[in-house]
């Protein structure tokens, strides 16, 4: 048997409309949000997991916040969600401070459960998967990139690592700290790497029957 999950990330919630948008951005979001929710429901998934940027500031107004959060719960009508934290949603680029967060405040109310290196293992039609994260932090794409990107045990049928890093299957702009795919890729025990931050994504990529998405 398969099990389902949908990924979403980067969505960077906030109440002023940025200066490139024509439209109301909250509205658009909360929008996007019902489809997602629609989505998750019409596939029958067992989890979503969203790859950070949950919002666009560690403290975006409570009535804004409120708003989202509200809209998540609603939406996703009892599926579980799984979020990695991003920059943006911490403070001070640190994920152990992320209780004094609007999106610690989510995860705090049930509305998400945040996913971090400790595994968890969810199950459905008889598949089990572990899901693993690798919030953002300030060495990410610094350091040993098997830090954060690979996974080294698996306790289910499949595991599942979700990274808010710059990983790119090709080199970005001079100067930018990154992961290229090729530094991870034969050093994960995930059947599957899904990452966030990077906006531009990269193209599903299969290495040695493993996948690599943003």
């Amino acid at each position: 048997m398969s099990i389902r999950l949908l990924f979403v990330t980067d969505t960077h919630g906030r109440g002023k409309t940025p200066r490139c948008r024509k439209d109301d951005f909250l509205a658009a979001l909360l929008a996007k949000i019902e489809e997602v929710g629609r989505l998750a429901k019409a596939h029958g998934v067992a989890a979503v997991l969203h790859g950070g940027d949950f919002f666009d500031a560690h403290h975006p107004a409570p009535s804004v916040a409120a708003a989202l959060l509200q809209a998540w719960r609603e939406a996703m009508g009892g599926i579980p969600t799984y979020v990695v934290p991003g920059n943006h949603d911490e403070l001070g680029q640190n994920p152990e401070l992320i209780d004094r967060t609007m999106l610690g405040l989510g995860a705090a109310v049930g509305i998400f459960r945040l996913l971090g290196p400790e595994p968890v293992v969810i199950e459905q039609g008889g598949t089990t998967v572990q899901l693993t994260g690798a919030p953002y932090h300030y060495e990410i794409d610094r350091r040993d990139p098997a830090l954060d990107y690979a996974v080294t045990e698996v306790r289910a049928d499949r595991a599942v690592h979700v990274a808010h890093g710059m990983l790119v299957r090709e080199p970005i702009y001079p100067g930018a700290p990154y992961t290229p795919l090729e530094a991870i890729w034969d050093r994960t025990a995930a059947d599957l790497t899904l990452a966030g931050h990077n906006h531009l994504g990269f193209p599903l990529t299969q290495r040695g029957g493993r996948l690599f998405y943003n």
